[in-house]
Order: C-alpha cells, then structure tokens, then sequence
C-alpha cells in the first residue's frame, strides 16, 4: 500500500511529504536499512528552463539531515549520497562529525555535458558511506555507471533509477534493500514507491 501522507507510525511502502528533518525524527533509530539521497549541492542551481532547487542557496540543512540519516539507519547499514564537487568540503564534515565512514566512491557517467567550465561536466558523483561495520559484497556493484538522461521533467536534476540498479542483475544492483529515504529537504521516500523532489 502507498499512501501520500504527512505522517506515519509504519514507513514501509508509504511516500511521506513533507520537510525530510521532521519526518526522520518521527523515525525510530536504527530502523532504516538502506539510504539514498540526491540532496541539494549548495550551489544556487537553476536550470536551462529556469527552474531552482530548493535550499540550493545554503547549507543550513545539512548537518541536521546527515545527523538524522546517521540516527535512523541500522548498525552496518550502507547510505550513497550524491554531492556538490565544489562543495566537497561541507558535505564530508557532515558525514564525518555524524559517524558515517566513506567506503566508496560512485561515477555516474553522461552522455551529455550539463554545464561546463575549465572542463566538460559529464558525470554526477556519490559517496558510498558506512555506518559501523559493514559486511563486503560478493560481488561488488563497479564504481563507474552509465547514466542514461532522465529528461528531468519532474526536477532540474533528476536521476534515472536505471542508473541506480547499475544493471539488470541481482549482483550489481545499489538498490536492493528493503527501505531508503531520499534527504532533500522537502521530500522523504521509500524505495518501493516512485518519487519526486
């Protein structure tokens, strides 16, 4: 069953819309297995078309959201958090002062450039982070993905979940826990629903 709520005792199977912060401190700790995030990268973006990303334009959220990321996923659990590159710096002070530990390093490559500067950007990346002691995969998921576009028509910088499952198979697969929440600052889901920021 997916419900369209504001709040919820049981998050399995329900999208909860509303401020990402507040909806995770009604989680109880240690109850999330898997976490996905596409947050905001702190850099004011706007789009071709002009749309914006919202608290695109500051970092207020941050530490909050990856304290509260860290509280709700279990011991052992894994979390891919995509990230500004220019902003590298305030994103991995927060992953570090809430305890997670970065075990990976994750290129989603494009067929396009989204913007350019001294260089072509071709690429989206994420950081895969542990918290406690996290068992190793059999068969571990490559550090590089092609990324097929999206169209972003339901946000500026969507990501294709094909990209995601990095693959068909089961043994390459990122997504293959029973939840994950998406941090943007306005959105929180669950990885069986389709959801949008």
């Amino acid at each position: 069953m997916t419900g369209n709520t504001n709040t919820a005792t049981d998050f399995r199977n329900t999208i909860l819309n509303g401020d990402s912060l507040g909806l995770m401190r009604q989680m109880p700790r240690n109850s999330v297995d898997f976490i996905l995030t596409d947050p905001p990268y702190l850099v004011n973006y706007q789009g071709r078309d002009g749309r914006k990303v919202r608290n695109d334009d500051n970092a207020r959220w941050l530490r909050p959201a990856v304290n509260q990321m860290h509280r709700v996923l279990k011991w052992g659990g894994l979390a891919v958090s995509f990230y500004g590159w220019n902003k590298i710096d305030l994103f991995a002070d927060a992953w570090k002062a809430a305890g997670f530990r970065m075990v990976g390093h994750i290129v989603f490559r494009k067929s396009y450039a989204s913007s350019s500067g001294f260089l072509r950007y071709e690429h989206e990346s994420a950081y895969l982070l542990a918290k406690g002691n996290v068992k190793r995969p059999g068969q571990p998921v490559p550090d590089v993905i092609d990324m097929p576009y999206s169209g972003n028509k339901l946000h500026p910088t969507q990501k294709p979940v094909a990209a995601l499952l990095a693959g068909a198979d089961e043994r390459h697969n990122i997504v293959r826990s029973r939840y994950e929440i998406d941090i943007s600052p306005n959105t929180v889901c669950t990885k069986s629903s389709h959801c949008a920021s």
